[in-house]
């Protein structure tokens, strides 16, 4: 019996295989970073951890915006943390660890970091295993971001509106309050806030056609090969369909920022 296409080992080997492209074929959002920068201590140094850390792309951001910045990253997948490092060295940027390991496990000294940074990656993780780990690292006071498509904002970006069975192949992608309500189960943690992005990107349906032969969203690797060559084709006919002119396709893109704070835990005296 085939290995479903959604299990661990088949988005290892997909992100293996994408590895040594994947920067280029991603757009990689500065606003977050600037978020997370008016919200952090810059005044001091500062350990901090990004699980899912993929090819580096955010991890270089992080370095470029965040002084005393000193930054483990953490990836299940060997062939992206290759890139990390060779991302983040070719910047001139020494102070950093790379670490092979799934996202649940954080191997970190418990009570030692002041900020866990998740981008584009929490739908790969056990939320639940993942959320509780998170917490044990964390200093009191420490916070964790997570920045992430919704399901419902995937149902309104340009591929969920217009390639065919995205919605349905893509079904890892959390809602809101799914997150919410499994932070409200950990004692240890509170919702500090959300916030909101909205991005208006502009394409080439041909650009947008190499974007998903190159599998730049790991949902592409959910499709079976004749199955994906027919919805591409139908892609590309509801483009046609639906914008005048193929040549600059635009729509918006939504993603969400989740800050969690650890609470602060004072002895009694």
């Amino acid at each position: 019996m085939r290995k479903l296409p959604d299990t661990r080992q088949d988005m290892y080997q997909h992100f293996s295989r994408v590895a040594a492209s994947y920067n280029e074929m991603r757009t990689t959002d500065l606003e977050p970073i600037i978020f997370i920068k008016e919200r952090c201590n810059n005044n001091r140094k500062i350990e901090a951890v990004d699980v899912g850390a993929g090819s580096g792309r955010y991890c270089l951001k992080l370095f470029e915006h965040l002084a005393n910045l000193n930054l483990t990253c953490i990836d299940i997948n060997a062939s992206m943390l290759k890139e990390t490092s060779r991302c983040l060295a070719r910047a001139g940027i020494t102070n950093f660890k790379t670490i092979h390991s799934p996202a649940e496990y954080i191997p970190l000294a418990d009570n030692s970091i002041d900020y866990v940074f998740v981008f584009n990656a929490i739908h790969h993780f056990n939320l639940r295993e993942f959320m509780a780990r998170a917490a044990m690292v964390l200093k009191d006071g420490g916070s964790i971001f997570i920045y992430t498509r919704l399901r419902s904002q995937n149902a309104r970006n340009i591929w969920g509106r217009y390639f065919p069975l995205f919605l349905e192949k893509e079904d890892r992608l959390y809602e809101l309050d799914q997150l919410e309500g499994m932070i409200e189960m950990l004692d240890s943690l509170d919702i500090e806030c959300t916030e909101q992005f909205k991005y208006r990107r502009s394409a080439s349906v041909y650009h947008l056609v190499d974007l998903a032969r190159s599998r730049h969203y790991s949902t592409f690797s959910l499709y079976q090969k004749d199955e994906f060559e027919a919805a591409l084709q139908d892609f590309q006919d509801n483009i046609r369909k639906h914008f005048s002119n193929p040549e600059q396709i635009e729509w918006d893109d939504d993603y969400t920022m989740l800050v969690v704070q650890k609470r602060s835990h004072h002895p009694s005296r």
